[in-house]
């Protein structure tokens, strides 16, 4: 059993601001993944950090190589194995 309550769509006591930030999610990736239900628990919070990511992601000043390339390095110094 979780320790944090996932939240899913068809659950009759999930919030309007949370099944929205879920539709949100699944538009954007074509389903959604468990930990966006962990976040929709704070829709707020978590449509912060999605848009976020996007600006990180995808507003910026490099070209994808160089965006892909951050994102490698940074793995790289922090050891993450995947």
């Amino acid at each position: 059993m979780a320790r944090i309550l996932i939240v899913r769509e068809d659950d009759p006591t999930t919030l309007p601001e949370a099944r929205e930030f879920l539709k949100r999610v699944e538009g954007g990736l074509g389903e959604v993944f468990n930990a966006a239900r962990l976040l929709a628990n704070h829709p707020k919070q978590a449509n912060a950090l999605i848009d976020f990511v996007q600006s990180v992601r995808y507003r910026n000043n490099l070209t994808p190589t160089f965006t892909e390339l951050a994102y490698t390095a940074a793995s790289v110094t922090n050891r993450c194995h995947y």
